[in-house]
């Protein structure tokens, strides 16, 4: 493996075991490129963010009671979840 994917694998071990502050990191990171870009690239920016929380295992709440689930497994409700539209602004 080279380098750059040994130090990638630390990073997402890193990521999965500290899910909560990666993903309050993440959403800080997230808020800042919209910002930053004027809100022009929205949805992009989301799709991302959602990769990489996908990558990791996080961005589903991880609080006691709500597991994550690996995508092989059968969830209740709707295929994906809701992100959190509270902090979008509307499309223009």
């Amino acid at each position: 493996m080279s380098r750059m994917g040994e130090w990638l694998k630390k990073a997402q071990n890193l990521a999965r075991g500290h899910s909560k502050q990666t993903d309050e990191l993440l959403d800080k990171a997230e808020r800042y490129a919209k910002e930053r870009t004027g809100h022009k690239y929205d949805e992009q920016i989301d799709k991302g963010a959602e990769a990489v929380q996908r990558r990791y295992g996080g961005g589903q709440g991880a609080t006691p009671g709500n597991e994550q689930r690996r995508p092989d497994q059968a969830t209740p409700g709707p295929a994906t979840p809701e992100r959190d539209q509270s902090r979008r602004r509307p499309q223009r």
